[in-house]
Parts: structure tokens; sequence; C-alpha cells
């Protein structure tokens, strides 16, 4: 009996030989394993690396070959088939494409001249995209919006951009464009679609690392470069270690002598020591590298 069965079986698979052409038959390609293919007493079917031939609707004609020889069978899908990508992720029946391999479970049924399974479970081994979170330091920045990343695992991957004005890419609070990112920034968060066969993540999210001490009110002393304006709201240019910062003044803006007692701000000119108080507004140095200081206090210590 068994030996007339399989005799069968092949003879429903040989007239098939032609019946679709996508290519060499090469399920390792996309890292799936040998064909098997198991039928077992209670009705139940599994095959491993049929390659998807042709589509039609919900059904799929599958292709497997052991050396030279080949056998076709007819897979039907429903409501109860599960599909799920080869590293885990779930996905549908819709996403199965001509020449993608997979693996099937389901209930076995013969039709008319062909051998069929009702599917109840599947793997696609050639999708190989899953969504993905990742940290890391970012090691290069190309002008064609790509990046590499290290992760925290020391693995290297390429980073792309989905379109521009879909990426949200934020620094500290801030959102910047692609151009403000630099090697060397700490990736807190890339998340998007990975693509586990070119080492690939199209970044739909970014965030990254930004020191929240360098934003919050200090003191500074340094030397009066220029009076932009004198009259409330007043800005005063300071060189602080040689570095230039931007003092705004307000009218809440304590303006104090040496003595701490009130002072009028025309009396200060270029050349005098200056201590002030107040935050550095992050916008303007994440965007544009430039120290903007809200001084809450300045005090002229050559008054």
């Amino acid at each position: 009996m068994k030996k007339k069965f399989i005799t069968g079986l092949f003879l429903l698979a040989f007239p098939l030989i032609g019946f679709a052409a996508v290519g060499e038959y090469n399920p390792q390609s996309v890292g799936a394993g040998n064909p098997e293919l198991h039928i077992k007493a209670d009705g139940t079917i599994s095959l491993q690396s049929g390659r998807v031939d042709q589509i039609a609707g919900s059904t799929f004609y599958l292709g497997l070959k052991w050396g030279a020889l080949p056998m076709r069978f007819t897979m039907k899908t429903d409501a109860r088939t599960i599909v799920i990508k080869r590293y885990g992720g779930s996905t549908t029946v819709s996403q199965i494409k001509v020449g993608d391999y997979l693996d099937a479970e389901g209930e076995f049924f013969v039709g008319s001249d062909f051998f069929g399974m009702d599917a109840l479970r599947v793997k696609d081994w050639s999708l190989q995209e899953e969504s993905g979170t990742f940290s890391g330091v970012i090691m290069e920045v190309n002008s064609d919006e790509r990046l590499v990343l290290r992760t925290l695992q020391n693995q290297t991957i390429s980073v792309r951009f989905a379109t521009s004005s879909a990426v949200s890419i934020k620094k500290g609070a801030v959102t910047i464009p692609f151009g403000r990112l630099r090697k060397g920034d700490a990736a807190l968060l890339i998340s998007g679609v990975y693509d586990y066969s070119k080492n690939l993540l199209t970044a739909d999210r970014i965030i990254v690392y930004q020191n929240k001490a360098d934003f919050t009110a200090r003191n500074f002393e340094g030397t009066l470069k220029q009076i932009i304006s004198a009259d409330i709201p007043a800005t005063l240019i300071v060189s602080v270690n040689g570095v230039e910062h931007t003092v705004k003044l307000s009218d809440k803006t304590a303006v104090l002598k040496k003595n701490r007692s009130a002072a009028e701000l025309p009396r200060f000119v270029v050349g005098d020591t200056v201590r002030f108080y107040g935050a550095v507004r992050e916008e303007e140095k994440t965007l544009n590298d430039v120290l903007v200081v809200d001084a809450e206090i300045i005090r002229n210590l050559n008054l």
C-alpha cells in the first residue's frame, strides 16, 4: 500500500514539472533548510522549503525539489491561517510573494489531479524585515541621509531614513534635521523596519542623547565685547573663556554693581568684566551652535 501511495504521489507530481519557472530552486539563499515532506496517519501534513511558484487569490502553488525530482503542492489558506516571518514577526497571507520559500503545516487533502493542504501555520523565510529598536553610537554620518550605528551589542548596522517628512529626529527636547546629527552622538533610540538580509534599518524615529545639565541655570563670567542694545530688552555679547555668549536681558533681569546694589545698564562699557546667571537656550545651541543665555542676574564687576 505504501509503495502504491508513493508511486501515485510521483505520478501526480511529474505532470506539473513545467508548471512555472521562477528561477533556481535554492531555499538556502534565504536561510531555509532542505526540502522535507511529512504526511501523518491523522491527516496532518508538514512541508519544509516549498517555493511559491504561483498565486491565485488565497491559494498558493508550491514547488519542492529533491535533486532532479520536482514535486508540487497546492496550499489553500483561510481565516485560520497564521503566517509568521523568518524571525518570528507576525504578517498576513497577502504579504507572501511568488518566489518566497515557505514552511507550512496543515490538513492534507487529495484533489482530482493534485495533492494539497489547508494551511494552518506558515513560516515565510523570505520575509526578513521586522520592526526593530536599537541604541548605540553613531559611527558615521553620510550626506545621503544614511548613517552607521554601532549598537550596544557591538553590532554595526546601516541606517537609512524613510521620507524626510515622516522621520522624527530629536536631540534632547529639540527636533532637529538630519544634518544636525554628528559622529559620536549617542542614540538612545532608533526605531524602524530592520532588514536582516541587508543589515539595514529604515528608521522612522531617532532620539539622540543631550546632557540636560548643559541647559540648567548657572553662573558665567567673562568680558563684555559688544552692547547690541542698551535698552530693555537688551542684548550683550560676552566672551566666556574665549567663547562668545549672547546674553539676553529682560525687565525681570536684576542689573547689579559689584557690591550687588542696583546698576544702570547704560554705564556698562565694552571691556568690563561681568558675571551673569541664567540658562543656555537648548534650541539655539542644538540647531545653530549658538550660546544664548537668558540672564536672571547680571553684575558688572567694574562698577
